[in-house]
């Protein structure tokens, strides 16, 4: 290797330090950078008027089942529902918003998957009301029984759980709020296939109180001899939920399920039941009972109609976390009776980002 004259590397070395910036020169240009971007008008959403979050809740549970009927007992790992979500919004005018949300199930107690989905919708939110098309929330369960399903499992409202909807596909659906009152209708649009499920409702919210009138119309089978037969469900339903000064919560639904089949005089009639309440019994704690009757209609010999309680001690450290203790009993007709004892865990989140009204 041949070595530089040494006027060539005291050059050599005048240039690199000319090139090299000093430590000042790196500080100022870093602060002129982040002047930069703290001016910038690029929002995290990246959509002007605009706002999206990204939500979950898992609720992992540790479950001891016992057959009080035939001494057989069992633990198992379960799930409350847990859940993943993402919602967004756009104003593009005054008082009017394109919304959208998709929800999908996290199946904790088995494999983790990202399980089916809950919601999926589109639509438009204006002062004449919101229209939206896809997978939502029928009217019967958003007016009526979320006031009841304030237990920490997968199954509640309990007696409700057993007749449903939770969820509807191929659904368009509209709402309206005019101060304190609130109209839904919906219906499910399911091309050719003989299907269809009409809902709509009513509720009053006024301070702590609130009351809520649905009626369901769809589509239903049944299996009678051997045979399955086609027919139309129609369910009323209502509910009261009040929540008092003290922290006291109370909350009842009850709903009519008439069942008509295509065979002449072929018919049958049920009804479901649901109690909750709610009491802080110190700070952050409290404790959460129900009752419920699920009547399925049917005969002594095939019914599946059960009652039973629920009692649950809640402790809630902060808002989005949530750990409990839960007794539950089923008493079924002809079904040997259960209980289980339910150690369970939630943990929520809601991730905001824009600048979305």
């Amino acid at each position: 290797m041949t070595a530089l004259p040494f006027g060539l590397c005291v050059l050599s070395m005048s240039v690199s330090a000319a090139e090299t910036p000093t430590l000042e020169q790196q500080v100022d240009a870093l602060n002129k950078r982040i002047e930069q971007l703290e001016g910038s008008s690029i929002s995290p959403s990246q959509f002007e008027n605009s706002q999206v979050s990204l939500y979950g809740s898992f609720r992992p549970t540790l479950v001891y089942n016992a057959e009080k009927s035939n001494d057989k007992d069992d633990w198992d790992i379960g799930d409350a529902l847990s859940r993943i979500g993402i919602k967004a919004s756009t104003e593009f005018a005054d008082g009017w918003s394109a919304i959208a949300q998709g929800e999908w199930s996290v199946d904790i107690a088995n494999n983790g998957n990202l399980g089916n989905a809950r919601l999926a919708y589109l639509g438009i939110a204006s002062p004449y009301g919101q229209v939206a098309f896809g997978k939502q929330r029928p009217a019967q369960y958003t007016l009526v029984e979320e006031y009841l399903d304030i237990f920490n499992h997968a199954s509640s409202p309990f007696a409700f759980d057993s007749n449903g909807p939770f969820f509807v596909n191929n659904f368009a659906t509209y709402k309206l709020n005019l101060n304190e009152f609130t109209f839904m209708a919906a219906a499910q649009v399911n091309g050719d296939k003989d299907t269809h499920l009409y809902n709509s409702g009513l509720a009053f919210d006024k301070d702590n109180l609130h009351i809520g009138i649905a009626y369901l119309d769809q589509n239903t089978s049944d299996v009678f001899g051997g045979t399955d037969v086609d027919g139309d469900k129609d369910t009323w339903a209502g509910s009261v939920a009040y929540s008092f000064d003290n922290g006291l919560y109370l909350a009842a639904a009850y709903a009519d399920v008439d069942y008509s089949y295509d065979i002449a005089g072929l018919s049958k009639s049920g009804s479901t039941l649901d109690t909750a309440l709610a009491y802080p019994i110190a700070e952050h704690y409290k404790v959460k009972l129900g009752y419920f009757d699920y009547d399925d209609g049917k005969n002594a010999l095939l019914t599946q109609s059960y009652d039973g309680y629920n009692t649950t001690l809640e402790w809630t450290p902060v808002d989005n976390i949530r750990l409990h203790l839960e007794y539950l009993v089923r008493n079924y007709d002809q079904k040997n009776d259960d209980q289980t004892i339910t150690i369970g865990f939630r943990y929520d989140f809601n991730l905001v980002w824009g600048n979305g009204n």
